[in-house]
């Protein structure tokens, strides 16, 4: 039993995979890289693998896609962070898919029977090519990444230039199209035949106005390890920039940057106790942070919530300054993962 521990709903996530689905009609492909974006491949990636709208999974490396092959996954997995020499080998034996996104790849791949899908820059200045997209008969899909969804004028710009490369590339007619992320879906763009989802398959939604009824399927918490009485002009953790103005009551809890909470809640995020804010107290620790309850009944192996259905990872990045991508991919292994 771990201290801090993040419990992960089985149904809400397959029913969020159904939703997705329900509202593009297009087939899945599950974005798992980064350990599942911080919640854990070999809990999340068992519940995906039999569900029909799921038609592929996509991670970031060659290394990744091993291990998905090594837990069960049998559907097509897509390497979206191209190949480099040295990983042909890996490529054949655990039947991988790189995503070519730079002359380089091709030449790794040169006389090599390996199909692979094209990354199209279209505006994200990452990966994917600007111009003269190589015509090749092993290729098997096309994709593109929009680089602000939330800027619709400037998504349609690249979606337009997409559809251009699109209509003079000659292929398979049943290549895979893909262009949607979570953020993208509410394009629902007409020609894309898959959509790419990762942080919508957990209900966390990336953008406020959401079109999807997605739900929430997180929590995180951890345990209260001490109780005590703090008196007035006592300082709180590392630097003392929290210093007691009055006698207070506070309680440390077993959870800190190490874990997750980002130490930019410090002095400004809380914590939630039975639905009750408990104000974080002075610096966020490595193991460790102190919050204030005064008149909350509280002790020793109660657990707090730092995340729930009702303030998702998403509400807690805003909290920290950061992305919800951020705050879940520190999520770290002593954090316990329970299925419910």
């Amino acid at each position: 039993m771990g201290r801090s521990r993040l419990k992960i709903n089985a149904e809400a996530i397959k029913e969020n995979v159904r939703k997705i689905y329900e509202f593009t009609g297009k087939k899945i492909i599950a974005v798992v890289k980064s350990n599942a974006y911080g919640v854990g491949i070999e809990f999340v990636v068992p519940l995906l693998e039999p569900l029909e709208e799921i038609d592929a999974f996509a991670v970031a490396c060659v290394e990744e896609g091993i291990e998905l092959r090594k837990i069960g996954v049998r559907k097509e997995i897509l390497i979206l962070g191209g190949v480099l020499k040295g990983e042909v080998k890996a490529l054949k034996e655990f039947h991988l898919t790189p995503v070519v996104s730079d002359p380089e790849h091709l030449k790794v791949l040169e006389d090599e029977n390996i199909p692979f899908h094209i990354n199209v820059d279209t505006g994200m200045g990452r990966l994917g090519f600007l111009e003269d997209i190589p015509k090749d008969p092993r290729v098997k899909g096309l994709m593109t990444h929009l680089s602000s969804p939330a800027d619709r004028e400037f998504s349609m710009r690249q979606l337009r230039k997409f559809e251009g490369f699109l209509k003079k590339f000659i292929g398979n007619s049943r290549m895979s199209i893909h262009v949607e992320s979570s953020a993208g879906l509410i394009y629902k763009v007409p020609f894309a035949t898959h959509v790419r989802v990762g942080l919508a398959i957990y209900g966390e939604k990336p953008l406020k106005e959401y079109p999807v009824d997605i739900k929430p399927a997180l929590s995180f918490e951890a345990q209260v390890i001490s109780v005590k009485r703090l008196p007035k002009g006592h300082p709180v953790s590392y630097g003392r920039t929290f210093v007691a103005q009055r006698d207070i009551r506070t309680a440390v809890i077993a959870v800190g940057y190490a874990d997750g909470l980002m130490k930019t809640l410090s002095n400004r995020g809380y914590l939630l106790f039975k639905n009750k804010k408990l104000p974080i107290l002075g610096a966020v620790t490595m193991d460790m942070t102190v919050v204030q309850v005064d008149g909350v009944n509280i002790k020793v192996g109660d657990w707090v919530e730092i995340v729930n259905p009702k303030r998702t990872f998403v509400d807690l990045a805003r909290d920290a300054g950061t992305i919800p991508y951020e705050v879940m991919c520190n999520l770290s292994p002593r954090v316990e993962r329970v299925i419910i």
